[in-house]
């Protein structure tokens, strides 16, 4: 008899501990879970923004500029010196300078993406900057020529290439 009870205890015991781990990896499973509900939309809203769209007549502008190997060296000079800390020597959105940002600059290898934004577009934003209540990307209408902004639209656009 006493036997039979320590037989049933230790049943009892094994059942017990067998219950405590189901029980730990439940709570375990719920707290994995709650931390990725909070953290995903704080991830997705730091890499991807919606650009302000530009007015239709920039939106409708082809680029004058010639797209040859000339344009796209100088402009890499310039994309060098003033976009690659944010936007990343490869396009890809990844600067230097990103660090501390919530909101990260556009990846421009993205192909799929770039093909929907027209040349207009983007020499909008390079003259006149994006909502500096979303992004930090500053325009560059006083500092840059129209030749030059659009020579960078030649050159942002080889990076989805």
């Amino acid at each position: 008899m006493i036997m039979a009870a320590i037989q049933v205890r230790r049943g009892q015991s094994v059942e017990r501990r067998g219950e405590e781990k189901t029980m730990n990896t439940i709570h375990a499973g719920m707290a994995l879970l709650f931390t990725l509900l909070v953290a995903w939309p704080m991830a997705t809203y730091a890499t991807e923004h919606e650009t302000p769209r530009a007015p239709e007549p920039f939106l409708k502008m082809s680029n004058p500029v010639p797209h040859t190997t000339d344009t796209l060296q100088e402009a890499k000079s310039l994309y060098e010196n003033r976009c690659s800390k944010c936007h990343g020597s490869n396009g890809d959105g990844k600067g230097s300078a990103t660090k501390d940002m919530d909101v990260k600059p556009r990846n421009y290898t993205a192909k799929s993406l770039m093909e929907t934004i027209p040349d207009g577009q983007l020499f909008w934003i390079i003259c006149y900057g994006s909502d500096p209540d979303i992004t930090e990307m500053k325009g560059y209408k006083k500092k840059l020529s129209d030749e030059q902004m659009w020579s960078l639209v030649h050159y942002i656009r080889s990076f989805a290439r």
